[in-house]
Parts: structure tokens; sequence; C-alpha cells
């Protein structure tokens, strides 16, 4: 089975949690949320349905953050490269973290319309994602992300 950014037609070392942080926090400013402005304002700049009848929201429901980036939370929580460890962070280089060699649940990042958004939806929130489910999760998915100084 092809990996999902194999389209791309490019080698993508894998999106690891450190980018994925650096790019929600805006070049690693000191940011809370990952939206517009670093704030959480529901319904404008993080998709918010009062009744939480809906689960997903168009991509550009909402605005970018400053880097041109949608829904890095709101969308769905992002399964990254980074094999997860409860205390790699403890232990890991400053620069360039890239998580542990090995394990058996990556990192996750970002968050989803179904979780409280105060807690969730956080430029610093880390957790685990299975690598495989019995089920189907509307709510877990990847971003490809690629460096490159011009448009593919």
């Amino acid at each position: 089975m092809p990996a999902p950014c194999d389209w791309l037609l490019v080698r993508l070392e894998g999106f690891r949690s450190a980018y994925w942080e650096f790019a929600a926090r805006d070049r690693g400013r000191n940011v809370l949320y990952p939206t517009d402005d670093g704030s959480l304002k529901l319904g404008k700049n993080y998709p918010y349905d009062k009744q939480h009848q809906s689960l997903t929201a168009r991509v550009d429901a909402v605005a970018p953050n400053p880097l041109g980036l949608y829904m890095m939370s709101g969308g769905s929580t992002e399964s990254v490269n980074d094999w997860y460890a409860n205390d790699y962070y403890a232990n890991s280089p400053i620069k360039d973290p890239q998580g542990p060699p090995s394990g058996a649940r990556k990192v996750a990042r970002g968050s989803n319309m179904s979780e409280t958004p105060w807690i969730s939806a956080n430029t610093v929130l880390r957790r685990s994602l299975a690598l495989q489910s019995d089920t189907d999760i509307f709510s877990d998915s990847f971003r490809c992300a690629i460096q490159r100084s011009k448009p593919l």
C-alpha cells in the first residue's frame, strides 16, 4: 500500500513533532493557540458548533495561521513521524529533537472539533496515537509537508 503522501512524487523525510510545533507557533513564537493571532476565539479563528453536531469543518472555515497553514487545531488530530515515548523530552536534544528510534505508537499533535478546545487546541499538546485501529476514526489524520522554495 502506498504511503499517504506518495502523490507528491518527492521523497519526504517525515513531518516531525518539532516541525509541527514550530509551524503551529508561527516560527516558534510564544503563542498558546495555532490560530491567526495566537488566541482562541470560537467560531472566528477556531471551528465551533455550540450544539456539538458537527464533527468536521471545511479546512478554510477559519483564517490560517500567519504562515498560511489552515486548521493546525480544530480539524483533526494529526499523526506525525516521531515515535512516542512519555519521557522523551526529559532527555531529548534541544535542537531538532526527532523522537526515539522506535516505538509502538506515534506522536499526535493538534485537536479535532469534538475535544475541549481550551485544553486540546494549544500548541504544546503532545500525545500518543495508535498506529492501527479496528474502527475508522474520523478525527485522526495526517498532514503532508515539505520544505521547498518554489511550488510543486
